[in-house]
């Protein structure tokens, strides 16, 4: 009797091991398309102007085992609007730009995201997180901070 109490528990103790799933994310599960929206905050002093949202996508691909590309098309003059986009004294189109990013150990079941886009002669830090299906990631632009938030269809 002790003998087949050991082995039922030995299988069940097996079968639990067995059927465990991996929650590592890695670029191969956060590749996809993001539909979501960004939020456009404007940087300057004395500013009083709500913060801007507007419907988006985002494009995810892998870029090695421990990279992605994140492309956002980034034309804020055409999302501003050309009043608002001269009133901040630069050019507002930043056109489709592509952030490489480390995608960070999954603490949690999110996981980091740091990297860096090339924006004209400027490289900029981006930064942010993916859990689930969720990608959030910040691009500090100098008078603008243009965050997206989407989630992969």
């Amino acid at each position: 009797m002790k003998t087949k109490v050991f082995y039922v528990c030995a299988l069940v103790c097996t079968l639990g091991l067995m059927t465990s799933c991996d929650h590592r994310i890695t670029p191969e599960t956060m590749s996809g398309t993001y539909q979501g929206k960004i939020e456009v905050k404007l940087n300057v002093p004395g500013n009083s102007q709500d913060d801007l949202e507007f419907p988006h996508q985002a494009i995810v691909t892998k870029a090695g085992d421990a990279y992605v590309d994140v492309a956002i098309d980034l034309d804020l003059s055409t999302l501003l609007g050309e009043p608002l986009a001269g009133l901040l004294g630069e050019n507002m189109n930043f056109g489709t730009v592509t952030a490489r990013c480390l995608v960070g150990p999954t603490v949690d079941g999110e996981a980091p995201l740091s990297g860096t886009v090339t924006i004209g002669a400027k490289s900029i830090p981006v930064y942010g997180e993916y859990d689930e299906r969720t990608l959030d990631i910040t691009y500090p632009l100098g008078v603008v901070t243009v965050e997206f938030e989407g989630v992969r269809r």
